[in-house]
């Protein structure tokens, strides 16, 4: 279902592309490299995990910035730590420094998908997203599912790594638990850490 996901938002980053590609008798409109993008989308260079961001962030890695695409309402609401909250519509008129890793996310990914278009377009070329969104955030940092059989190491470095965002993870049918029953009812706990 995870790849049915990404492959549809890499469709949908493709196809929001096309119109700045133009016609096959025109040149490409200036500053908009569609093969820079294209090799990004093809190699995966696009996109980062939220388990990847979720240890950018612990790490405190320099230059990260985290932007939030969705409503004020939706950013209220839930929010990756140290997000910033800037709708899509606002994002053309934000500055980028050169240096900065800007990682976009959006509730499920399409709209980060397609800021991230928007950015390369405007030559931001530090720019990633994560293909699932706040969802994926949910699934592999707070609340990941971990099979019955993990390495006690590999279960020590989830658990350290989810606990430090303020969730706990769920191991094989242990999903009858009061913090997966909240994870699964939509609850969100309050955010610790960082």
């Amino acid at each position: 279902m995870k790849f049915v996901r990404q492959l549809g938002i890499s469709a949908l980053v493709l196809g929001l592309g096309a119109p700045f590609a133009g016609s096959l008798f025109r040149t490409q409109p200036r500053g908009l490299d569609l093969d820079s993008i294209a090799r990004a989308i093809d190699e995966g260079t696009d996109h980062v995990s939220a388990r990847q961001l979720a240890e950018w962030i612990r790490d405190r890695r320099p230059g990260l910035r985290v932007i939030d695409v969705r409503s004020p309402a939706e950013f209220r609401d839930d929010a990756i730590p140290t997000a910033e909250n800037v709708p899509i519509d606002q994002l053309t008129k934000s500055h980028f420094a050169p240096g900065q890793t800007i990682v976009l996310y959006s509730q499920e990914g399409a709209h980060a998908g397609q800021a991230w278009v928007m950015l390369r377009s405007l030559g931001v070329t530090q720019a990633v997203f994560v293909p699932g969104g706040l969802a994926d955030w949910h699934e592999e940092v707070l609340y990941p599912l971990l099979p019955a059989n993990v390495s006690p190491a590999e279960r020590a470095q989830i658990d350290a790594l989810s606990h430090y965002f303020g969730g706990a993870p769920r191991i094989g049918a242990e999903q009858g638990s009061d913090v997966a029953s909240a994870a699964m009812s939509g609850q969100r706990p309050r955010r610790r850490g960082c």
